[in-house]
């Protein structure tokens, strides 16, 4: 067995893959929250099959299971779509009502193109507290680019 190829551990799979990047805060004229822009890592268990996943930065944390998909595109080149959820927590204060924002849960998705152990990532995220439309329940969405190393 290759160094870097897949380990499986019960239903997880083994082949941890660090990130490093930056979140930036996605706000439109309908939609507004707190910033969370900055510096964020990210270690997964895999990046293929079922694994496991969290993010992390100065103001947010993620926690959960993800599922992900690679197809080959040439000899050292693939290509992986991603998808996360699990628990997701922020604490802001929401810039228009002052209403305190907390989040319980999170979503997301990703694409990473790889070159042998090389990722880059670009990625999609939600946070929210799961109450639907109430005034506490803003959410928190993130557009996310990382670079990262498969062990």
């Amino acid at each position: 067995m290759d160094l870097h190829e897949e380990r499986e551990v019960g239903m997880l799979c083994l082949a941890p893959l660090l990130l490093l990047g930056y979140a930036h805060t996605i706000e439109t004229s309908w939609h507004h929250s707190a910033s969370l822009s900055g510096a964020y890592a990210e270690i997964q268990t895999c990046k293929d099959g079922l694994g496991a996943r969290v993010a992390f930065s100065n103001d947010w944390v993620q926690l959960g299971p993800q599922f992900g998909y690679t197809w080959m595109l040439g000899d050292d080149w693939s290509m992986t779509a991603q998808a996360h959820g699990g628990i997701g927590y922020s604490n802001t204060v929401h810039p228009l009502t002052d209403v305190r924002q907390v989040t319980k849960w999170n979503g997301g998705i990703g694409l990473l193109l790889n070159v042998d152990r090389y990722s880059l990532k670009i990625g999609y995220d939600h946070m929210s507290n799961g109450r639907g439309y109430a005034p506490t329940n803003a959410g928190q969405d993130m557009w996310t680019v990382g670079v990262g190393l498969s062990f």
